[in-house]
Parts: structure tokens; sequence; C-alpha cells
């Protein structure tokens, strides 16, 4: 019997044969692969499915973004290769799901290539916030590197910054200092090319350039841009054919001498799904983290904004604001715009009492808690979702570097947070011996010692946990 015959006779209802051979192909590929996965883990394997196979390109759909993460980090390699094999010709692996649009296939080999025109659409014009400046950005402790590097780089002054490399949580003011560099440089230099572009705008301009088969075209446009700001940059993870056209770029533009300004919510090194000479060249120039502010840099933020809305601001108001709001500038200010326009709309005072209901509007409660103790449970599960780890391989046997140092992290925590014996930690992360734990523990300690970037992660895990 002809091979062909025989996915013929398989044929499930409304499928063709293509569909077919791929459904068999990954069959195989799974029944391979399986016996060599830990039990717990093979549901993300088993979850996957195949959606179709267009040109060199073969999607496989699977919801769970953490599968996706956890697939892509071991296996997308093997994956390639090993359906590769079964198919006959060599193809690359695209996942998607519920909360991604695919990308669009590559275009059939022997359809001839888009030419470069200049009735191509021109690059979005930058957007940029006024009221988003350095006079207007309030410098503390947490952020002095980033604002410095911002500055310098608006200046003009040291190209050793290139690229500049924002990083932190949502709503601490790397899109404030973005928007100030772009705004600096445009009245700097003259007739700038300037592109301020978010991950997902990027993602979603050459989705349609593919579309449209103006891939060449799309690169093009870029040649004569002078500043390249990119927000969010981690939207392209898990995007193959995106990230090699932004690999391109990036390339074309740095080897040009100008000037690249990225941010994510994730230092380079943390991106998962984003390859591998991608996060190297982030990290060429300066990375820069910008961390929850302190207490007094908050206070400082409430009173620079009230004094640019023309308010006077009682300063008891601003300690008490700040007290409640710690961890994002966004919300810290969101709040005081609450209560100024309360203030306008009834004519009172700005009030302990009136910051009270505007931080209840925000969902927080300005009446003392009680402060619930943290538990081992809620710290391992705190660190695998901040560290992308498994909760099956951190208590199992996995010696995984990064499994390793996450359980390194999580014995830290769980000792410094809880004060709970030895015995009770090991217990907890599925380790016979308490001596494991202890060696664990140490370990921690030293690393600690000699990594600051790892000592502000920690401290951000301890927030977390309570």
């Amino acid at each position: 019997m002809r091979r062909d015959d025989r996915f013929t006779e398989q044929l499930q209802l409304g499928e063709d044969v293509g569909t077919a051979r791929l459904r068999h192909a990954w069959r195989n590929v799974v029944q391979a692969l399986l016996p060599r996965v830990a039990p717990s883990s093979r549901r993300y394997l088993e979850a996957i499915t195949p959606i179709g196979i267009e040109g060199d390109c073969v999607r496989l759909r699977l919801d769970s973004a953490f599968g996706r993460n956890w697939v892509q980090q071991r296996f997308q390699r093997e994956l390639q290769e090993a359906l590769s094999q079964q198919l006959g010709l060599s193809v690359v692996v695209q996942f998607v799901g519920a909360d991604i649009a695919p990308e669009p296939p590559p275009p059939p080999l022997a359809a001839p290539a888009a030419s470069p025109t200049r009735s191509a659409h021109p690059l979005p014009r930058p957007q940029f916030n006024p009221n988003f400046t350095f006079e207007s950005f309030v410098v503390g402790a947490s952020n002095r590197l980033a604002h410095a590097a911002a500055v310098a780089i608006a200046q003009g002054g040291n190209h050793r910054y290139n690229p500049l490399f924002l990083y932190s949580p949502p709503g601490l003011g790397k899109t404030h200092l973005m928007h100030a560099i772009g705004q600096a440089f445009l009245q700097r230099v003259p007739n700038p090319c300037v592109v301020y572009i978010s991950g997902e705008e990027f993602v979603r301009s050459y989705v349609q350039a593919m579309r449209q088969q103006k891939a060449d075209e799309f690169r093009e446009r870029y040649r004569a841009v002078q500043l390249w700001l990119v927000d969010d940059v981690q939207s392209i993870a898990g995007k193959e054919r995106t990230q090699e056209e932004f690999f391109h770029i990036f390339n074309m533009l740095h080897a040009a001498g100008k000037q690249l300004v990225l941010s994510s919510d994730k230092a380079p090194r943390e991106l998962i799904g984003v390859e591998e000479r991608l996060r190297s060249r982030f990290e060429m120039g300066l990375c820069a983290d910008i961390a929850p502010p302190d207490l007094e840099t908050r206070i400082a933020i409430l009173l620079n904004k009230a004094a640019r809305d023309g308010i006077e601001l009682p300063l008891e108001v601003a300690e008490f604001i700040a007290d409640k709001i710690q961890s994002n500038v966004r919300v810290l200010e969101g709040v005081l715009t609450r209560v100024i326009a309360q203030s306008s709309l009834t004519g009172e005072p700005i009030t302990l009492a009136l910051a009270a209901q505007a931080l209840q509007a925000y969902l927080v409660n300005a009446q003392p808690q009680p402060v619930q103790p943290p538990t081992l449970e809620r710290i391992v599960r705190v660190v695998c979702d901040e560290l992308g780890v498994p909760p099956d391989e951190l208590v199992g046997g996995s010696r995984r570097g990064e499994v390793v140092q996450a359980r390194q992290i999580a014995v830290f925590l769980a000792r410094e947070a809880t004060g709970e014996s030895w015995q009770r930690i090991a217990q907890a992360l599925g380790r016979a011996d308490h001596t494991t734990v202890l060696h664990a523990y140490k370990q921690a300690e030293h690393r600690l010692r000699q990594d600051a970037h790892l000592r502000e992660r920690v401290q951000r895990l301890r927030q977390r946990v309570g």
C-alpha cells in the first residue's frame, strides 16, 4: 500500500491528506518523547494539538501560556528536528494559543520577493506624552541609574549605552523615561527620524507586512531611523519569524551607530521565549533596572504631581497615600488624581478622609488589616511563578540549573520569612533530609552576597509572599 493511501484510510471527518500526515507524524514524535518526560509534566505535551502546515511552518496549539514556555524552553529544537524527519522536509515549529494570534506562514519559496518601493507606508510618527519629560521624573535610589543613562542618551553624550535596556515591573517609570528620551532627542537633533513603538505594535505591523508579502519593504523603512524606542519588547516572545525580523533590524541599526532603547518587564536573561541571540544583544550595552520606589521617593512623586497640577497637597496626605501604595507609580498617581478631582468637584478640602475614599476606589483598604503570615506553600507558588519553574520540578529531583537556583531561593525565603524548622522546610520542598535544605540556604546566602540583581529579585519575592 502506498504511504498516501494509508493516510487516506485514516482520514478523519473533514480532514485532508496533509493534515492527516501531520497528525500521524506528531503522534509518533510525542510517543518517542514522553518516556523521557516526568509523568507530572507530560500533560503539556499531550495537550498540544497540531493545527496544520503551511510552507515550512508547522503550527501547534497549546492554550496554556506556562505550558508553551515550558515546552519551548526544553523541546523546541528537538520537536523541529523530529517533525522534519517524520515529514521528510525541514520545518520550523510555531506555537499558538487562545491568548496569542498566530503569525502568518512564510511565503512559498517560488513566490517572488517583494521589492522595496518609495511608496511604502511611512513608519508611525512618535506620539509622546508631553507630561513625560525629564523635568517631571522624580529621581530616587530605585531609578537613579536608569535616569542617568536616559539623560546621557538624550544628550548624545555616551554611545556605550547602546542599546539601553530598561526593565522593571509595570508602572515604575520605564515608559516615562522613553518618552523623555524621545522628546529631548527631537529638540536636540534637526529633522530626526525617531520611531517609538511597542513590541505588540511591531508584531502587528510585521504580520501585516508578511501577509502582503512586503517583508523586505518593512525592513527597508527602518534604515533611516536614528533613534529606535521599543516599549514592552517582551511581546515578541514566542514569535519566531517576528524575532528573526527584529534581529535583522536591530543589527542593521546598531551597526550603523543608531541609538536603540528597549524596555521590558524582565531582565534580558529572564525573557522566556526570546531567542538567545537576541537576549545577548539586549545585554550588549547597558541594562538598567527600576525598582519600586522607597517611601521618600513616593512622597516626592505625589508632591511633584500636585505641584504640576497647581494643587497644594498636605504633606500628611501625601505620606498617607505613599504608605498605602508601594509598588506601582501609575496607581500612586491615579489615586492622587482621584483625590484632586473629588476635591475640585465637591469643594471639599484635601484631607486624610478624602484620600481614604480614593484608596478604596482602587481596591486598597485604608484601614489597618491583620497581617497574614506567609506560608511555605505560598512561598513555593510565588517562587515558581516568578522564576518560571514548574512546581513539580521544584519539589522533585530535577538538577537543572534554573530549578536548583529556584529551590535555593525558596529555601532562603522559607527560612527568613517563616522561621520554620529545617525539617519542616525540607518536607515542604520534597526533601528527605534537612541537611539538603541547610546546604541550599548557605548556597543562596553566598550568591546573594555577590549578586546585586539577585538580591533585588529576592526582595521583590519577599514583598510578594507577605
